[in-house]
């Protein structure tokens, strides 16, 4: 069993393609939270929620780590 990773070492490794892929689009959802909070006729609560679930859902995508798969490549060993 693999020992697990520390904060660190998951915020610097490799995220899966998926992940970057969330974390393109919520990032895309906060901005655009962040467009219409300047709009006056938009609800305060709509752009916040906005804001908020889209810096969430990037931080969170962000923890995810690529899993390698072993190299299970038979080898030329004398026997």
């Amino acid at each position: 069993m693999e020992k697990p990773y520390t904060l660190w070492q998951r915020l610097c490794s490799a995220t899966p393609k998926f992940f970057r892929q969330v974390q393109v689009f919520a990032l895309a959802l906060a901005a655009l939270g962040g467009t219409l909070a300047t709009i006056h006729g938009i609800p305060a609560t709509l752009t916040t929620s906005l804001i908020s679930a889209g810096t969430a859902v990037a931080a969170i995508a962000q923890f995810a780590v690529k899993q390698f798969e072993p190299d299970n490549t038979p080898t030329n060993e004398i026997k």
